[in-house]
């Protein structure tokens, strides 16, 4: 058994009473989720440094308010310990650990990522953003970190291990993204690690948790992470990635977002940048990580990302990106 693994299932049988090995492990940039088949719950695992107290409670109160309007969204369950968020460490590694037990459904396969599929998680989304939309309207502000900052304090972290081309455009997408506006209506709280790893899907209803990482940001950055992680299960393999974003995803996501999230076709303008950014912060995170015993798909994952920097055109980067390498099975 891997080391880690080995670590981490011991911390978690003790904290929740269930043991791993029965699990199915998917894996997202530095997270885990341990699914568990035929049982109401599932546990997240975050490679990530400490959050303040504030930051922790600001997570669950967003949590909070987003429940009132959509009964899909997941809260985590307190462990055996009492606590909704478990943190520990392992060989000097921070990790932080939630169960969610009200997640109905599965993880849904690419095979059936249909048209009602992308509406529904548009809708989801829509409702979301316009949440997030009301509450900066009336002055409200959670204490939760800025995905520019984070974004930056990462590329602080690995710069050394990147090649010179891949920091330069880093630094070019960087300097876009950062000189967006931040007006009311495309920037504010955002769930941060949208994509299907994180939300199970029964029938035609989205059962979404994990918002560890929400921040503020451009709400397209949810956007791009959910459309760049279905590419990266499949969705789409052997095509052209324009031809099936704006075809076979975005009519019916936009539909669905709509219901909930009214936005005049300039709103998504600046979709393409989302999709660097969001490749590149990915690309940095996983810079990080050498080994990982719990997932086959850790090189490919890496020059997935990788590949998407390598071009200026963003949908020709994901084309080659998915034509050249492993499609890795989530």
């Amino acid at each position: 058994m891997d080391e880690e693994k080995a670590k981490i299932r011991e911390v978690l049988l003790e904290c929740y009473g269930v043991d791993i090995d029965e699990a199915k492990c998917h894996f997202s940039t530095q997270n885990y989720a341990f699914i568990f088949p035929n049982h109401p719950y599932m546990i997240r695992v975050s490679k990530t440094p400490k959050k303040t107290r504030k930051e922790i409670l600001s997570e669950l109160m967003w949590v909070d308010d987003l429940k009132q309007f959509k009964q899909t969204i997941c809260e985590p369950s307190i462990s055996l310990k009492g606590n909704l968020l478990e943190e520990f460490e392992i060989d000097d590694v921070s990790y932080r650990a939630s169960m969610f037990r009200a997640a109905r459904g599965n993880i849904q396969v690419t095979t059936e990522m249909t048209p009602m599929f992308f509406i529904c998680v548009g809708e989801l989304l829509g409702m979301i953003h316009h949440v997030s939309t009301d509450e900066r309207e009336i002055g409200m502000n959670y204490q939760r970190r800025t995905l520019k900052d984070s974004f930056s304090e990462q590329k602080k972290k690995i710069w050394d291990k990147l090649e010179p081309d891949v920091q330069n455009r880093i630094n070019i997408i960087e300097e876009k993204v950062n000189s967006l506006p931040k007006s009311i209506g495309i920037y504010g709280l955002c769930h941060g690690d949208f994509h299907a790893n994180n939300f199970f899907v029964e029938a035609n209803n989205i059962w979404l948790f994990d918002f560890d990482g929400c921040c503020y940001a451009n709400y397209l950055y949810d956007v791009a992470s959910f459309i760049q992680a279905c590419f990266i299960s499949g969705f789409g393999k052997g095509k052209d990635c324009r031809k099936v974003i704006h075809e076979e995803i975005m009519p019916y996501f936009k539909l669905g977002y709509g219901l909930n999230h009214k936005c005049d076709e300039h709103y998504w303008d600046n979709l393409p940048l989302l999709f660097s950014y969001r490749a590149a912060y990915a690309a940095m995170m996983l810079a990080e990580i050498d080994t990982c015993g719990m997932v086959n798909s850790l090189v490919e994952v890496k020059k997935f990302f990788s590949a998407i920097l390598q071009e200026d055109d963003i949908y020709e980067g994901l084309t080659k990106a998915m034509c050249a390498l492993a499609i890795v099975e989530k």
